[in-house]
Formats: structure tokens, sequence, C-alpha cells
């Protein structure tokens, strides 16, 4: 199961972007146009013929073909696609010359999500008329005319993402095998003694030890607390033990059709968030220069408009940066890897009200015993202190106003 659209059957670093003239509404001409071409960057891809219908409008043309480009997608993502609608040099446009008869619009291919066909509507300028922005050529009966189509630009993966998404297809056909395979274990627990008689004869032994356990708990509990400095290395290797088998029961779970159900529910409207978002296209899709890992935490923390999450999530990251002194001398080898993980998210989340502030941040938590300092609540308090202060100030200041009017009218009375 996967979250990602299809990538080109031929999976190589080349694009292609397919554009398909649909129609052409609200010319400021009855003559149909004799033909559209399309422009990527500076190479001419091509034209399409003559209009195969006219609407039902008088001055509105169906086109319905298509005009194909190939190159890397690294190269569309830095170039426009331009659309221009040629008339004939026998065309009536208020007189004006051949130049002048030709309407144009143009947009941005890395505005195309890579393998989803999108449909647009352009508004169209007259060629070279740079008093007007593109988009806002109004003729002479009110209409702004457009040409409606459907782009689609297609392309492959990154080769991470290409190997990731081929590894996992094995992985989960391997265990779809193993899964057929096994015999169904589906059994109420109620329905095991009816099934199974043999299990009622281990609760002989099972009834004495489980009581003995239970009157040992509070033994136990208190000799751990009391031993905690001397058990703390054993339960952090148990705790470890644990994790990994219970890490390795869910990824043997989560791999099987009915996990994966449960799990695709769960990321799919994440996965397609990702992928709509240009960051998103740029990590997933050979397009060129790889995101910042700046980018990518701007992509997933709170912005400056969500003051709140952006505090929640700063006392987080000086909370995890502190954990350090739990475990001492261990958790500073912590800070090795933490330290640059919490200064990209503070560069991420401040870099535009303190940009000196992830300098501190990395050396506070890579030298020892300095991870108390607060660097990411530090950053909040830059950035929205002056806001709140500026707000506190002001209903202060309402307060005192309704109170001398408070005032003024019980010594009028």
């Amino acid at each position: 199961m996967s979250t990602l659209p299809q990538p080109m059957s031929n999976s190589n670093t080349t694009g292609k972007l397919t554009v398909t003239i649909l129609s052409a509404y609200d010319l400021d001409t009855s003559t149909a146009p004799q033909s559209i071409t399309l422009t990527v960057g500076d190479e001419v891809v091509g034209s399409t013929s003559a209009p195969s219908a006219r609407h039902k409008e008088k001055k509105a043309f169906k086109y319905n073909q298509k005009l194909v480009y190939s190159a890397p997608l690294g190269v569309f993502y830095s170039s426009n696609a331009l659309l221009t609608v040629q008339f004939s040099s026998d065309s009536v446009l208020g007189g004006e010359d051949q130049t002048a008869q030709q309407l144009e619009a143009q947009f941005p291919i890395n505005s195309l999500h890579v393998n989803e066909p999108q449909w647009i509507i352009l508004n169209l300028r007259k060629k070279g008329d740079d008093s007007t922005t593109a988009g806002t050529e109004t003729m002479e009966d009110g209409a702004v005319p457009t040409l409606r189509i459907k782009a689609t630009l297609e392309g492959s993966y990154r080769p991470e993402v290409a190997a990731i998404l081929h590894s996992s297809k094995a992985w989960f056909n391997l265990v779809d095998g193993l899964h057929s395979n096994l015999p169904s274990i589906e059994t109420n627990i109620k329905e095991i003694p009816q099934k199974y008689p043999v299990v009622k004869f281990f609760l002989i032994p099972a009834v004495p030890l489980a009581a003995i356990v239970v009157a040992l708990l509070p033994v136990i509990a208190g000799i751990l607390i009391v031993g905690l400095p001397f058990f703390l290395p054993f339960l952090v290797v148990l705790a470890g033990f644990v994790a990994s088998i219970l890490g390795i029961g869910a990824v043997l779970y989560y791999s099987t059709p009915e996990g994966r159900g449960k799990v695709l529910n769960l990321v799919h409207p994440v996965a397609s968030h990702l992928i709509s978002t240009p960051v998103g296209q740029r990590l997933v899709y050979d397009t060129g220069a790889r995101p910042s890992p700046k980018s990518l935490a701007q992509l997933v923390l709170p912005g400056s408009d969500d003051m709140v999450a952006k505090l929640l999530v700063s006392l987080t990251i000086d909370f995890v940066g502190s954990c350090s002194y739990l475990l001492p001398g261990v958790g500073e080898a912590f800070d090795l890897a933490w330290a640059p993980t919490q200064t990209i998210m503070i560069s991420a989340m401040y870099d535009d009200t303190t940009p000196s502030l992830k300098y501190v941040s990395f050396i506070e938590e890579i030298l020892p015993f300095t991870d108390v300092v607060p660097s990411a609540t530090i950053g909040w308090s830059k950035e929205y202190a002056p806001v709140l202060l500026s707000i506190g100030q002001q209903k202060v200041h309402e307060i005192i106003v309704a109170a001398r009017r408070e005032k003024d009218v019980a010594f009028a009375k």
C-alpha cells in the first residue's frame, strides 16, 4: 500500500509535461485562432492546430489537443510554461499589427503537483503589453479572455525514496505470503477452556504463584525505590530489551494487511498534506536540490500565527535538552546528537526574530552542565513578550479609563 502518486512507467530522471488545451473563451474576435504555442523556458515545444469546434458562445473555441515536452524535473522546476494564442494575419483585432494580435498566459511549472493532473484556467493578456499584469486584460464587453487547460507533470521519485518503496513492497509481499500460510488463531479468551481442556490443569500451580507475586509486589517496589541508583542501569537495559521486543512485534503486526490498513488510515492525510507542499515535492521527487533541514522543520513546526503551539513546542525542546541530567555522563553523550537537532528546530522557528539564538542553543547544548538554559523558551519570549506586554498595557489603560468613568458617574449622583 502506498499513499504516494505513481511515477512514470520509465522510472528515470527524465520528467514529462503534458499540457492539454481544452478551450479558449471570451476572445475579442469571432475569428478562430490559428494555433496555440507552448514554450517552456526558452524552448518552443510545439503548437496546436486550428480549434476542433466552436462553442455556442460566439468567441469561444474547443481544442482538446495535447502538447508534450520531456526534460529533467529540475529543468521544469526552474521554468515557466508560456502559452501563446496566435491569430492569422488577416484577423481583425482593432487594426493592430501581427505581434499585438497574439494573446499569452504563463504559469510556473513548479506550481504543479508531480504525477497529479490539474485543471487550470489562465487569464490571457496581449503579447508585449507590459502595462497590464498577466490575467487582467479585459475586452470591450467586460469579459476576460481565458484559456482552459489540463496540465500533468510526470517524474520519478528520488533514488532513496524509490529504494524505500521498493524494499517496503518486497517486505509486505513476504509478510503477506507468510500470513496467508499461517493457521488462523482468532479465538476468544473465554472459549479457550472449551477448546483446550488441558489448560485448566495449569490453574492449579498458577493461582498460588499469582497470590505470592501480588503479596510481594509492595516489597519489590520498596526494594526498587531504595536501590534505584543501583538498579537504574539494569532497568534501562531491561526497558530497552522490552521495547525492542514490543517494537519487533509492532513491526510484524503492522506489516500484515490488517495492520497496514490501520496505519494507512493515519498516515494517508499526513502524506497527502506533505506531498501537496513545495517542500514535500522537492523531498519526494527528483526535482533538483533537496530541501534543507530547516525547511523540513518549518513544514512540521508551528508558525508565528500559533503562539500557544509554539510555546508548547519550545517547552518540549527545552525539556528534552535538560533530560541529560537524568543520566550523568551518558546524557552528555546524548547531547551530541540532540544539539544539532535542537539548533535546526530553533532556527526554523526563531530565525526571523532572533537569528543569533541558534548559535546560543548549540553552544549551551553541546557544552557540559549548561543544558539548564531554556534557549527555545527564550526565543519565544523574545518574539511574543513585546506583543503580550503591549496587550497588557492596553488592557490596564482600558481598566483605568473605565474606573475613572464609573468614579465620575458616582460623584455626579
